[in-house]
């Protein structure tokens, strides 16, 4: 009998764990833009540090919905322009925004990636942005016909 209660402990313990290894790491929420590239580096990102990068992409109407309806993320890539307007509603971290990429030139075209408020893991929110913002990041923006941001 004794056997038997140990036998379903641990199986109920390796369920539990098994549910939980395969949560993500961090939620990223992005810009439809950026999708093939950002797709490419959490994929990289995961492989170098064994973190699960959820990811989630819309149009940017689609963002600020997701955002107004409570929706919470760990970071953020978004045009310049948005991230203005989510900073002066403190929905980002002003301090931790970084410029990804541009599509041309103008406000609208700029991507960038921030922590967001709300969010739960922001060492590894922050050192995902980081990653898509560094050289070896760079043939992935340009294979998405993205300029990488100049570091």
């Amino acid at each position: 009998m004794r056997a038997a209660a140990c036998t379903v402990l641990i199986a109920a313990m390796l369920i539990l764990f098994s549910g939980m290894a395969r949560a993500a790491d961090i939620r990223v929420l992005g810009v439809d833009t950026v999708q093939e590239a950002v797709r490419a580096l959490a994929e990289e990102f995961g492989k170098q540090t064994g973190k699960e990068v959820e990811l989630t992409f819309d149009s940017g109407q689609g963002l600020q919905e997701k955002i107004k309806s409570g929706a919470v993320f760990d970071a953020l890539i978004a045009s310049e322009a948005a991230m203005d307007a989510l900073d002066a509603d403190g929905i980002v971290n002003p301090e931790s925004r970084v410029k990804l990429a541009s599509a041309g030139t103008g406000v609208d075209a700029s991507y960038e990636g921030a922590l967001m408020s709300e969010g739960s893991a922001p060492q590894t929110a922050r050192a995902f942005i980081l990653f898509l913002a560094s050289e070896d990041a760079r043939a992935h923006w340009l294979a998405a016909k993205l300029d990488p941001a100049a570091q």
